[in-house]
């Protein structure tokens, strides 16, 4: 019981810790096919790090599957008081009430409803045409992206900063950028007036969460 008592007490240290410094704010993405531990224990250091959100993306899991995964996620999000954000998965959101989701343009430009039922909407995008147009559709943020070459996407040409400026002029929503930010290339976003940043393989492979994390406000 002192243990368990003593990390969440060393989880509101950090939060503490970080709190004046951290500017730039932090969505995390699941994929649990990179982590090499239990895949669990992983998620709850990220949430009880100072992450701003959770986007549970397994979107290769089945519908009932997906279920399974967001109770337990948002299980652990509550109890770390972080945002758990579902994706690609809107029926599930709605039937579990879990007003906030993340998807695709495409996604949204054929599931147009689902914003009535989201306090909360995500929208991916990688022009100032497609962020317009999310923002039209009721996207409450947007995902810019990929902004760096990195090895998900070695087949596609990074998005660039310069883009990633104009799609934060398009729109009056905040804007995340996505896509090969680590400590070595996040500097470049400081010339951007990205309200923060996504992260998937960095907080998935880590094993020391709340120092990556902190390396990533420079």
């Amino acid at each position: 019981m002192f243990g368990i008592f003593n990390y969440y007490l060393c989880s509101d240290f950090y939060s503490i810790c970080f709190e004046e410094r951290i500017m730039r704010k932090v969505i995390a993405i699941t994929n649990r096919h990179l982590v090499h531990r239990d895949y669990w224990d992983q998620l709850e250091q990220i949430v009880a790090s100072p992450v701003e959100s959770l986007v549970l993306r397994e979107k290769d899991l089945s519908e009932d599957e997906y279920i399974d995964y967001a109770k337990k996620a948002l299980s652990l999000c509550n109890i770390h008081g972080k945002q758990c954000i579902l994706h690609n998965f809107g029926r599930v959101a709605v039937r579990l009430h879990i007003p906030r989701f993340q998807c695709s343009l495409d996604y949204l430009k054929t599931h147009t409803s689902i914003s009535y039922y989201m306090s909360t909407l995500g929208v991916s995008v990688h022009t100032a045409e497609e962020a317009h147009e999310a923002e039209k559709l009721g996207a409450t943020y947007v995902i810019a992206g990929h902004v760096f070459r990195t090895p998900s996407k070695e087949a596609y040409s990074p998005i660039g900063v310069s883009t990633v400026k104009d799609i934060c002029n398009a729109v009056s929503v905040p804007v995340y950028a996505l896509g090969g930010v680590n400590p070595t290339t996040v500097g470049e976003l400081n010339a951007t007036p990205v309200k923060g940043i996504a992260l998937m393989s960095g907080l998935m492979e880590s094993n020391d969460i709340p120092s990556y994390v902190a390396s990533l406000q420079v």
